[in-house]
């Protein structure tokens, strides 16, 4: 699977080669110099949606295709957004078909989007075959690079680092060789806000926010110094951006804003950095509005919660753990779970592991129960045979949550269980090479076969 196999370590085993349903072109060699790896980077672009799209295509094809080391491909087929249903879903949809295309390239990124403000814009997305298939990206679905046509050269390198920062390598040395090769791109790049190109806002809303996201890549690879630059470039772009004119833009650069507080409070080890960025995820779910933006509004909670949980469970008090239990059940009675299951499932696993740290501190089996129901519904959604790592995690906290049960709830059943989502845990993180977790697993298995000798 190209780079993200030979080199970052993403996409895991690549089925069979299937005939590419590939059409057009290979219009270009590289985006990885050549000492990254023996293999090159693959990248679908796919045809440029709406008026003047195929002009904006063949420029892409240039700008891509003018870098050394990467396969570039043309696929003359574009995504086409439903103007009929909501934003969101309109893109889940974009997103489903651009990953049946990835799969079926067994390439590593697809470039797509379409011409918008009656040909006057182009909207850009990336989709890395990762968060195809669930893993995180700094670039998610609502994320858009919006550029005037004809599009400023200055800018042409902001579109070539969005899309390697896109990319998030796993192992250690691949973390290493993107951020050389990002940083030396980026370098030419910090040049141009000294003296930003005339956008409109919007326009300039967006670049900030994909610049934004680079750096934040950037610092997940290992490259420190650019989070606070992250952090400046989503505050510009929140201040660029009328709110009331532009909602998603808005929304969408505050909520990386908070994505970069949390990072910031793990970097400084800075409490009031993770309670900054609990605010700034509930202020988008407050301004979005369950009516007028369900799915947009129950990600923003999704966060809100997320972060209540790492504050609360440091805390004495159950206070914070019951709001993120809250938020949790706000957002999982908007979401829907057909769009993005994947997403839904992330929840309500986040859900259960909040109600089992309540559960903790509660004598009672009510809090238990409800994070066992919650687990086995993301069990539901994280198939072992084809999310096996995920699959694991769930049924790890399955596996405590039916002990924990078992303590207020004597029953063989819960016990036997507990035993056996542990075991299976235990088995796909050993496989995996997760040592560190399988000692934890095991420990905790060792427990569960103590209770069922002395029941």
């Amino acid at each position: 699977m190209g780079l993200l196999k030979a080199l970052f370590g993403l996409g895991g085993t690549p089925a069979k080669k299937k005939k590419s349903l590939r059409k057009g072109k290979r219009v270009g060699g590289g985006f990885v110099p050549t000492e990254m790896s023996g293999s090159a980077a693959s990248i679908v672009l796919t045809d440029i949606d709406g008026a003047g799209g195929d002009k904006i295509t063949e420029n892409l094809a240039d700008i891509f295709g003018a870098i050394s080391d990467v396969a570039v491909y043309r696929r003359t087929q574009a995504i086409r957004l439903n103007p009929k249903a909501p934003l969101f879903n309109a893109l889940q949809e974009g997103v489903r078909t651009g990953a049946d295309w990835l799969r079926e390239e067994e390439a590593d990124l697809l470039v797509w989007g379409g011409t918008v403000d009656l040909g006057t814009a182009v909207e850009l997305r990336f989709l890395p075959v990762g968060a195809a298939e669930g893993a995180a990206s700094t670039f998610g679905p609502l994320d858009h690079l919006t550029l005037p046509i004809p599009m400023p050269r200055d800018l042409y390198k902001l579109i070539l680092v969005s899309a390697m920062g896109s990319l998030l390598p796993i192992h250690r040395g691949g973390r290493k060789k993107l951020a050389a090769v990002l940083e030396g791109e980026m370098k030419d790049l910090e040049k141009v806000w000294d003296s930003p190109p005339h956008l409109e806002p919007p326009h300039l809303a967006s670049c900030l926010t994909c610049y934004g996201n680079v750096c934040l890549s950037l610092w997940r690879v290992g490259a420190k110094k650019y989070l606070a630059k992250g952090l400046k470039a989503y505050q510009d772009a929140v201040k660029t951006v009328n709110k009331s004119e532009d909602l998603l833009q808005w929304a969408l650069a505050q909520n990386h804003f908070a994505d970069g507080l949390q990072m910031k409070s793990t970097q400084d080890a800075d409490p009031d950095a993770l309670a900054a960025a609990a605010a700034a995820y509930r202020e988008v779910a407050d301004a979005l509005g369950r009516d007028n933006y369900p799915n947009e509004y129950a990600l923003a909670l999704i966060n809100t919660a997320m972060v209540l949980y790492k504050i609360g469970n440091k805390e004495t008090t159950p206070a914070r753990l019951k709001e993120s239990a809250q938020a949790f059940e706000s957002a999982l009675a908007a979401f829907d779970v057909e769009l993005n299951p994947g997403r839904w499932a992330e929840a309500m696993n986040g859900y259960g592991t909040v109600m089992l740290a309540l559960a903790e501190r509660a004598q009672g089996p009510e809090l238990a129960a409800k994070a066992v129901d919650a687990f086995k519904q993301a069990l539901d959604i994280r198939k072992k045979e084809l999310v096996p790592l995920l699959w694991a995690q769930t049924a790890n906290n399955l596996g405590a949550a039916c002990f924990a049960l078992a303590k207020r709830q004597p029953s063989p059943q819960l016990v036997a269980d507990a035993q056996k989502y542990f075991s299976g845990a235990s088995e796909i993180y050993r496989a995996a090479g997760n040592q560190k977790r399988v000692i934890v697993i095991e420990k905790n298995l060792q427990r569960v076969k103590q209770m069922a000798r002395g029941a």
